[in-house]
């Protein structure tokens, strides 16, 4: 998890992908907000900064959840903040996040939540973040996040943002000796079919 290190795409306001790493989903009309949790004293960790934005763009990849608040407007997020609790970007890994949950309540916009563990410092390490979807969108970004979600959970890692291909054997040398006739197809003969009569 990282606050405010996201470097953005020349002329546009889209995260730099990191290696192997495929943009799955992206929505606008964001809200956003790292709340601390308890400890088990009961006692709320860190320095009472909550660092939140009222409008952004959510990104999800294969590879970890990014924030980008509307009002960020340098082509990198890494400068420092003005004030304390002032968002430029904030990005977390998938590995690092637990306890997914989509909240559709009664009144107000559809949330996203999920505990961020290694907070570096921040909150005594844990977080939960919060995505308001003023504008819609929740239900998918949550649908991807759970997704991704499990298959961490059944092979531990990150999932590769392309399938291997499959590997094959190269053909043998045209003067070695094979089992194959030269030019023939395997299963298939290559002797040309007999003459028909008339």
């Amino acid at each position: 998890m990282a606050l405010n290190v996201v470097m953005l795409e020349r002329g546009t306001r889209h995260p730099v992908p990191l290696p192997n790493e495929n943009f799955l989903y992206h929505c606008s009309g964001v809200k956003f907000e790292l709340k601390p949790t308890a400890t088990p004293s009961g006692d709320y960790p860190g320095s009472g900064i909550t660092p939140k934005s009222a409008n952004g763009t959510a990104f999800i990849s294969n590879q970890r959840i990014v924030y980008l608040p509307a009002t960020t407007t340098h082509e990198t997020s890494m400068q420092p903040a003005s004030t304390p609790g002032t968002l430029n970007s904030f990005t977390a890994q998938h590995t690092s996040l637990q306890n997914i949950k989509f909240v559709q309540p009664i009144f107000g916009a559809n949330r996203f939540e999920a505990q961020v563990m290694n907070l570096d410092g921040l909150f005594g390490g844990s977080g939960m973040i919060v995505l308001a979807f003023k504008e819609g969108g929740g239900f998918d970004f949550a649908a991807i996040a759970r997704k991704l979600a499990e298959r961490f959970g059944e092979s531990g890692e990150v999932p590769p943002h392309e399938e291997e291909l499959p590997g094959y054997d190269a053909p043998p040398p045209a003067g070695s000796s094979s089992s194959q006739p030269t030019g023939g197809l395997p299963g298939y003969p290559s002797d040309a079919p007999p003459g028909y009569e008339q």
